[in-house]
């Protein structure tokens, strides 16, 4: 608060020893203000780490996160040299329902006794219309004894529209 002194407002000025004395609780406040900027973040950082559970990576035994997907997509794919030392694996899917769909496919190489030694997963180059196909190029994998691409996941859109 101020006072008006000859038509200017005058501001108090505090007594040395009240300031002193407010230091430490302005300076909590100020740190406390710094970690609230870094909420988002770390917000952030625990809700990514409770997404990637081992249940929702792929491994071997887990190939897809839509188990149905199988009724819905059919996959046609070969893979290729891709390099020296890689693989590309590339194909069609064909959607057997009647919804566009935006989908990920899961690529994985495997060892000859069945564990994967590479993987990747990728978006297709396009939107999967409903009864109709699309292509995927799924590139620089592990050479590797055999291959298997699976439906990772899908996005049907609802409706006419496609993005």
């Amino acid at each position: 608060m101020g006072m008006r002194l000859n038509g200017y407002w005058r501001h108090e000025v505090w007594p040395p020893q009240l300031a002193k004395s407010l230091e430490p609780a302005i300076s909590s406040v100020m740190r406390s203000l710094r970690l609230l900027k870094l909420a988002p973040f770390i917000l952030f950082a625990v809700t990514v780490a409770a997404c990637a559970t081992p249940q929702t990576t792929p491994s071997a035994a887990l190939t897809t996160l839509e188990p149905a997907a199988g009724r819905w997509f059919k996959l046609d794919w070969a893979a290729q040299p891709d390099g020296t030392d890689t693989r590309r694996v590339d194909g069609y899917i064909l959607n057997t329902y009647g919804q566009a769909a935006q989908v990920q496919l899961l690529a994985q190489a495997l060892d000859a006794s069945g564990q994967v030694i590479d993987q990747k997963i990728e978006y297709t180059l396009a939107t999967v219309p409903g009864f109709g196909r699309s292509y995927f190029n799924i590139g620089h994998l592990a050479a590797a004894d055999h291959y298997q691409v699976t439906v990772w996941s899908a996005y049907f859109y609802q409706g006419r529209r496609l993005p």
